[in-house]
């Protein structure tokens, strides 16, 4: 779904559709602009605290079986076993947390807040446009695709970020099919689960931090 496309689509005030969406959202980015305005260092000194916040705001709001499906094809993704299917959105929803702690420590007091929505005619897709303002760095757009995952009540989840045009799948597909094609599914999801397993393990160390995700081995 090209966002010229919903953009030309777009009404000239939000459909209630759009309302019912941003009203879905917008708890989400003020809980990341005052969790993170206030929380940022014990969170850093603290990865389970951070852990539970995403757990508690991002993970709820993303359907990352949809990302995992997008980033390895349709036609891929349904030839895999159970096991296999559930290991690799496993190991996709810990690389998004690991870039959501990533994020935190590049946090410098940004704001978030939406500035638009935009839902595709059928109403089944859609753009919500974040502004993230910082008085240190020039404004910058963030796109969230969203798709609903339930008309009859109405739940939408997001699947994709796309920033200056390029989405993270778009990016990522092409590494993630080629360690398919190389190594398989399970050299792909071994891959991804050694880069976040040593990236936790650092932080986790550094913060003497054990008990519980993502430090749930005591570090050493």
């Amino acid at each position: 779904m090209s966002g010229t496309l919903l953009a030309g689509q777009q009404e000239p005030t939000q459909s209630p559709q759009a309302q019912a969406v941003e009203r879905q959202f917008a708890p989400l980015f003020t809980a990341i602009t005052g969790q993170l305005s206030t929380d940022k260092q014990r969170y850093l000194s603290d990865p389970m605290a951070y852990q539970v916040f995403i757990d508690r705001t991002l993970r709820p709001l993303w359907d990352i079986t949809s990302t995992t499906r997008a980033l390895i094809g349709r036609s891929t993704f349904e030839t895999l076993t159970s096991p296999q299917r559930e290991s690799l959105v496993n190991a996709v929803g810990n690389t998004l947390t690991r870039y959501a702690f990533e994020g935190l420590e590049n946090y410098s007091s940004q704001q978030f807040r939406i500035v638009d929505v935009v839902i595709n005619q059928r109403g089944t897709m859609g753009w919500v446009q974040v502004l993230m303002e910082s008085n240190l760095i020039p404004d910058i757009v963030l796109d969230v695709l969203i798709k609903q995952t339930s008309r009859e009540n109405d739940i939408w989840h997001a699947v994709d970020v796309r920033f200056k045009g390029i989405t993270y799948v778009s990016i990522k597909k092409h590494a993630f099919r080629e360690t398919i094609e190389e190594q398989g599914i399970d050299g792909l999801i071994t891959d991804l689960e050694s880069k976040n397993d040593d990236y936790f393990a650092a932080i986790c160390s550094k913060t003497n931090s054990s008990g519980r995700a993502p430090c749930a081995i005591v570090a050493n």
